[in-house]
């Protein structure tokens, strides 16, 4: 009996025992494990704004962003159309780069420097007169009060007198005989030679002449052509109108120059005021 009695007292004591080992053992969910180092935890990473060649617009802090390598995004929007650019011309300067998020902003200038005030251009009114060139036997009428020059019989100049422009307009009469009246074509290669000789004068640095067309010059139809040029000492801008006709054995050729700034103002008011009222006033005998 003793010994059943003590049988359970040791069961009962081995039972108090483990459950003791069991308490100190227990870890709650919120709480490190005994011994084991306490590690950061780990942030979770951002998810991608927006998909490798996903075309969708981002927005950034207001401003949109275009996907430049989705396929849609037109460089063209970003271009001004500005003016006709010729080979006389200067080139523009490059725009500068932008940011993306900028992309078709209209760009602010801050510096003066980067834009300088352009020279205003004088009002010009025209009064005209007529001019007899009895050596040559013709007449026309030009602007009032310019230089007349006659060297030789068979060259005019009238230049005009205001010294405040880069470049003096100059209007230019020659006289040629020959020994036939030419054809069409036998004047636009009389006309595109001295288009020839001009470009290889040496004045210029750049010279770009238009394709010839026919106009009414002294009674008849003579060939013309325009063109624009850079002149070599200092860059100014020169602009000019060449017209030829034959008449009884006799080349006439009305040679107009002009500031290239000023192209349609001398072309309409000079070059073509003196090619209407050219005239033949005493025909040359041959």
């Amino acid at each position: 009996m003793k010994k059943k009695q003590i049988l359970c007292l040791v069961l009962i004591v081995c039972a108090l025992a483990l459950s003791a080992c069991g308490q100190q053992q227990e870890v709650f969910p919120n709480q490190p494990k005994p011994y084991e180092e306490t590690l950061p935890q780990a942030t979770e990473a951002p998810a991608a704004s927006a998909e490798s060649g996903n075309s969708q617009q981002v927005t950034t802090e207001g401003q949109q962003i275009f996907d430049f390598d989705s396929g849609d995004y037109n460089p063209a929007s970003e271009e001004d159309a500005g003016e006709e650019l010729t080979a006389t011309q200067n080139a523009p300067t490059p725009a500068p780069t932008v940011r993306g998020e900028y992309a078709g902003a209209t760009p602010v200038l801050i510096d003066p420097i980067d834009k300088p005030t352009p020279t205003p251009l004088p009002t010009l009114k025209f009064t005209y007169a007529t001019y007899t060139a009895d050596a040559m036997h013709i007449s026309f009428q030009a602007p009032e009060g310019w230089i007349v020059e006659t060297d030789t019989a068979d060259n005019y100049v009238l230049t005009y007198p205001n010294m405040s422009m880069d470049y003096a307009a100059r209007i230019e009469i020659r006289t040629v005989a020959v020994n036939k009246n030419y054809t069409k074509n036998e004047l636009t290669k009389e006309l595109k030679g001295m288009l020839d000789t001009l470009q290889g004068s040496g004045e210029f640095s750049s010279f770009d002449p238009s394709q010839t067309a026919s106009r009414d010059f002294i009674d008849g139809n003579g060939i013309y052509a325009a063109y624009k040029a850079t002149r070599k000492e200092d860059g100014v801008g020169v602009a000019g109108r060449i017209i030829v006709n034959c008449v009884n054995k006799q080349l006439y050729i009305l040679h107009c120059s002009y500031p290239r700034a000023m192209a349609d103002t001398f072309a309409e008011n000079v070059y073509n005021k003196v090619r209407r009222t050219m005239k033949i006033v005493q025909q040359t005998q041959q």
